[in-house]
């Protein structure tokens, strides 16, 4: 299962919370501050354990995250990770307009500054293995016949209802 960490500032958590429940109900593994601390807990030890054991880190940028040391850390760690591992583990969320980092300037990031399920489509779209429009998760340890079969059978569901619909 594709895991995604949610990197924010603290002022952003109300965006934060949805996102990261929308993620989870696409079938994503998602590791959100949140969900994943308790009374006790190393911040360093659990920050750098959920970026190490993740796939991508969905950072929000706002004026309010470019500017937090927290995040910083975060993405700065993930951006080596992306580095060392030479694939995209980086993947912006812009929900308003605000100075982007350097080291993200040349990215594409899902931009959810005016329709927030446009935004949540575009990131979804960077996951790899997914099918997320019909609510179905294909996992990619799957063999590419399953695969293909699986959306065949897909599309001839969607192909039915069209012509049904089409033919009363």
């Amino acid at each position: 299962m594709t895991g995604v960490f949610i990197s924010y500032s603290s002022k952003d958590k109300v965006f934060a919370a949805r996102l990261a429940s929308d993620l989870k109900a696409k079938g994503l593994r998602v590791w959100y501050d949140q969900w994943e601390l308790r009374v006790g807990d190393s911040l360093l030890d659990k920050i750098g354990a959920g970026i190490s054991s993740n796939d991508y880190l969905v950072v929000i940028l706002s004026k309010s995250s470019v500017a937090s040391e927290w995040v910083k850390k975060e993405l700065n760690a993930a951006l080596i990770k992306e580095l060392g591992e030479k694939r995209v583990v980086v993947l912006p969320v812009l929900i308003e307009d605000c100075k982007i980092p350097p080291l993200l300037s040349d990215k594409i990031y899902a931009d959810f500054r005016g329709d927030y399920m446009s935004g949540l489509n575009r990131l979804l779209d960077s996951f790899p293995g997914h099918l997320f429009a019909a609510g179905i998760d294909l996992p990619t340890q799957r063999t590419l016949a399953e695969n293909v079969y699986l959306e065949n059978v897909l599309t001839t569901n969607v192909l039915d209802r069209i012509v049904k619909t089409d033919h009363g």
